[in-house]
């Protein structure tokens, strides 16, 4: 379903709402369009931007958010590329990045916990774009519908949520919650949240009700410890829910309605950091349990392989994204200034 972003008149509403319905939208603006462009973008995006001759349309809806890959990323290996630079001549202390997203063309969005503040980065110029500073500390970060981003702010028991357009940031809405927030993402019109003290996954709505929340299994074992990395897929026709949770080493596989489906640990999995959707039943999982790595979890055999490559580099790391477009890896964590990028390739 499309949502729209600008009101029209009343009449052209009903007039587009019926080409919609009918399969013949396409018809309406093939008269009333300048151009048409369209992109297919990952990570829940679908936007279809329209240049009309009255008025300028956005179109937002939801596409899945686990693509079918091209790549087998078992298969693997990295090949590294030039740095993206993330420290700007304002930041007064070594760069923390605790999150990163990938948006709508392929630029980087930034969770900057120790200055405070998200960051927008160019991969392709290896620059920041701009920058937001925060009321406090982030930590996790998700894309929600129409330009926007949410991000924790554990310290101050608050999901801010941003506006991210013409490659501008700004500050929305503040959403109070009860409790410390760390990891974050977007399912069904509700924020899925990992809080600490005490720790649970919960669903929240828009004002920071709880419509729904989990501590334990159906046997009363304690779930969570430290939820601190959480990540939405489409599987099948079904969104589910991945968590990373460092204190348990598990990754835990939910329904949008928070039933456990499975549990994943391995001992190659420690210390779980980030994670993030590959599709085709992969996960992409950073492990920093002595020196950090790149883990591929096939959630349908419950398999780990260990990414390698070139060059690797990939010490200090705790966040990770994806460019399905690109076929890039981000990854980023403590103290450092760049975010390292590689390209992936079969071997």
């Amino acid at each position: 379903m499309f949502l729209i972003s600008e009101r029209k008149t009343t009449e052209d509403f009903h007039l587009i709402r019926k080409y919609c319905i009918c399969g013949l939208w396409v018809y309406y603006f093939s008269i009333k369009t300048t151009y048409v462009h369209c992109d297919v973008y990952h990570y829940e995006y679908l936007l279809l931007k329209i240049t009309t001759k009255e008025q300028y349309f956005i179109f937002t809806g939801f596409t899945s958010t686990q693509q079918s890959p091209n790549i087998d990323f078992t298969k693997v290996k990295l090949s590294r590329n030039a740095d993206i630079k993330v420290k700007s001549a304002t930041d007064r202390r070594w760069c923390i990045i605790t999150d990163l997203v990938v948006l709508p063309g392929d630029l980087l969005l930034l969770a900057d916990h120790n200055n405070q503040s998200v960051k927008l980065a160019d991969p392709a110029s290896g620059q920041l774009l701009d920058q937001l500073q925060l009321p406090g500390s982030p930590h996790g970060l998700c894309l929600l519908p129409r330009d926007r981003a949410a991000v924790t702010i554990p310290g101050k028991s608050t999901i801010q949520t941003i506006s991210v357009t013409m490659k501008k940031l700004s500050l929305q809405n503040v959403i109070n919650v009860n409790g410390e927030c760390y990891g974050i993402d977007y399912v069904n019109n509700y924020f899925v949240v990992g809080f600490h003290n005490p720790a649970m996954l919960a669903l929240i709505d828009k004002k920071g009700n709880i419509y729904k929340s989990i501590t334990t299994d159906s046997i009363n074992h304690t779930l969570f410890k430290e939820p601190n990395y959480i990540c939405v897929a489409t599987e099948n026709t079904s969104k589910v829910i991945y968590v990373s949770d460092r204190g348990t080493s598990t990754i835990t596989r939910l329904s949008e309605e928070l039933q456990v489906l499975q549990s994943f640990t391995d001992p190659a999995l420690q210390n779980l950091h980030g994670l993030a959707s590959l599709g085709g039943g992969q996960l992409l999982v950073v492990n920093s349990s002595s020196s950090s790595t790149l883990s591929v979890l096939d959630v349908t055999t419950g398999q780990v392989t260990q990414l390698r490559g070139q060059e690797e580099d990939l010490n200090s790391i705790c966040c990770v994204a994806v460019s399905h477009t690109l076929g890039t890896v981000y990854v980023d964590g403590w103290f450092g200034q760049y975010i390292r990028q590689y390209t992936t390739r079969q071997h």
